[in-house]
C-alpha cells in the first residue's frame, strides 16, 4: 500500500499542501487536475526527486520520504519516456533491471512474456529514433515493468498520442494490472483517461487536494464549485433552497422550481450542478416520464459534436443537454422548437457555496465527459 500524509513538497514558488491520499495493493489511482495544479510534483516526490518538507511517504510500512531513488523499488513512465537514443529497444528494455543489479535470468523470463504481450517481438534490434510513438510508449511501459517494481508511476504517459493509439493501450495497461496485480499511481488531466484505468480519484487543484473517493462519486457529486468546473460539468447555476421535507430539497433556479436530493447540512443558497447527459429530452408530445422535474424549454441553440449533440435550453435557467444525433433528429431539434426536459431529482446535485458563484453552462465541456458511453442510451433521448 501506497500511503502520503500531509505532504508539503515546494518546487520553485509552487508549493504542493497538505496532500494526503493512498494506494491500495493492485489498485490504479488516478490523481486528477489541470495543467499547474502540481501532479507533476507530486510524483516527482514520490520517484524521489523532490524532498519533501513536512509529511511523509510510505509503501508497504516502509518510510520512502528520504531513500535514494534507486532504493524505492519504483517503475517510472515519465511524460516524454526517457528512451535512450543510443541503445536499441533491448537495451532499453533491460536498462531498469540492470540498473538494480537484477540478474538477467531473474529478469529475462518476464521480459519476454511483456515483449510478446506488447508486440514488440520485431523491434528489439531497432533505435527508439526510428519507432512510432505508439511502439515508444509500449516500450516505456515495458521497460517500468520489468524489473517488477513495488508502485509503477504514470506521468500523462499517453498524452501526445492520438485518439485511437491512446485507447488501445488503456486497454493494455488495464490487461496488464489486472493480471500482474500491479499499484499504480497515474497523474493526468484527461477525466476519460482517469476513469478507465482507475477506480479512486483524487482532484488536485493548486496544490492541494480538492476532492477524493471512487470515480462514479467524485464524478457525480463534485463538492465545490472548482472541482464541478473541471468534472466538466455542463450546468452549474446558482440556487436557493426553498423547503426540504422527507430528503428532498426543492430549490429555486431562475424562474423555475427544481427537485434535488438533499445533502446534509445544506444551507439556504447552492450551486445547482447538472450533467447534459442526464438532461432526457422528449417531443411537447412526449410519454409520461417519471422524473420528478418535467421542464418546459425553448431550444436556443445546437452544437454538433463527437459522439454526442451540445443543445442550449431556456427552461426558466440556462440548461445544457448532451444527446445523440439520431434523437435529435428524432425529436425534431432545431433553434426556437419547443421541447420537455426531464430530470430526475438524483442528477440535481447541490452544492453549498459561501460567496457569489460564477454561473455557467459549458458547452465545450462535454468532450471531456468520461463515462457518455457507460450509460443507458435511452437516457440521453
Amino acid at each position: 500500500m501506497l500511503e502520503i500524509e500531509s505532504l508539503v513538497v515546494a518546487a520553485g514558488n509552487f508549493r504542493l499542501r497538505d496532500v494526503s491520499l493512498m494506494v491500495a495493493p493492485g489498485e490504479c489511482h488516478a490523481v486528477l487536475g489541470p495543467s499547474g495544479s502540481g501532479k507533476t510534483t507530486l510524483l516527482e516526490a514520490v520517484l524521489g526527486l523532490l524532498t519533501p518538507e513536512k509529511g511523509c511517504i510510505r509503501l508497504a510500512g516502509t518510510d520512502l520520504t528520504r531513500l535514494p531513488i534507486e532504493q524505492r523499488g519504483l517503475g517510472y513512465v515519465p511524460q516524454q519516456l526517457g528512451l535512450f537514443p543510443h541503445l536499441s529497444v533491448r537495451d532499453n528494455l533491460a536498462y531498469s533491471a540492470r540498473a538494480r543489479g537484477i540478474p538477467q535470468a531473474k529478469f529475462q523470463p518476464l521480459l519476454k512474456q511483456l515483449v510478446e504481450a506488447a508486440g514488440l517481438g520485431n523491434l528489439l534490434d531497432r533505435f527508439p529514433a526510428t519507432l512510432s510513438g505508439g511502439e515508444r510508449q509500449r516500450v516505456g511501459l515495458v521497460r517500468a515493468l520489468v524489473s517488477q517494481p513495488r508502485l509503477v508511476l504514470l506521468d500523462e504517459p499517453f498524452a501526445a498520442l492520438n485518439e485511437n493509439l491512446r485507447r488501445e493501450l488503456w486497454w493494455l495497461l488495464r490487461e496488464w494490472q489486472r493480471e500482474r496485480q500491479l499499484t499504480i499511481l497515474l497523474v493526468t488531466h484527461d477525466l476519460a483517461e482517469a476513469y478507465f484505468l482507475a477506480e479512486q480519484v483524487t482532484v488536485l487543484l493548486d496544490g492541494r487536494v480538492a476532492q477524493q473517493g471512487h470515480k462514479a462519486e467524485v464524478y457525480a457529486y463534485p463538492a465545490t464549485a472548482e472541482v464541478a468546473r473541471f468534472l466538466g460539468v455542463e450546468t452549474l447555476q446558482p440556487g436557493r433552497v426553498v423547503s426540504v421535507r422527507d430528503g428532498l430539497a426543492t430549490v429555486e433556479v431562475g424562474s423555475v422550481q427544481l427537485t434535488a436530493l438533499a445533502p446534509q447540512d445544506l444551507g439556504e443558497d447552492v450551486l445547482v450542478s447538472i450533467r447534459g447527459e442526464d438532461v432526457i429530452l422528449q417531443s411537447a408530445r412526449g410519454a409520461p416520464t417519471s422524473a420528478r422535474n418535467v421542464l418546459v424549454a425553448r431550444v436556443v441553440g445546437i452544437r454538433p459534436a463527437t459522439p454526442l449533440w451540445c443543445v442550449e435550453l431556456d427552461a426558466g435557467f440556462p440548461l445544457l443537454a448532451l444527446v445523440t444525433r439520431p434523437a435529435a433528429e428524432e425529436i425534431g431539434l432545431s433553434p426556437g422548437a419547443v421541447v420537455v426536459a426531464c430530470i430526475k431529482a438524483p442528477s440535481v446535485h447541490l452544492i453549498g457555496r459561501s460567496a457569489p458563484p460564477r454561473s455557467l453552462a459549458l458547452g465545450s465541456a462535454s468532450s471531456l465527459s468520461p463515462v457518455p458511453a457507460a450509460r443507458d442510451s435511452a437516457a440521453r433521448r
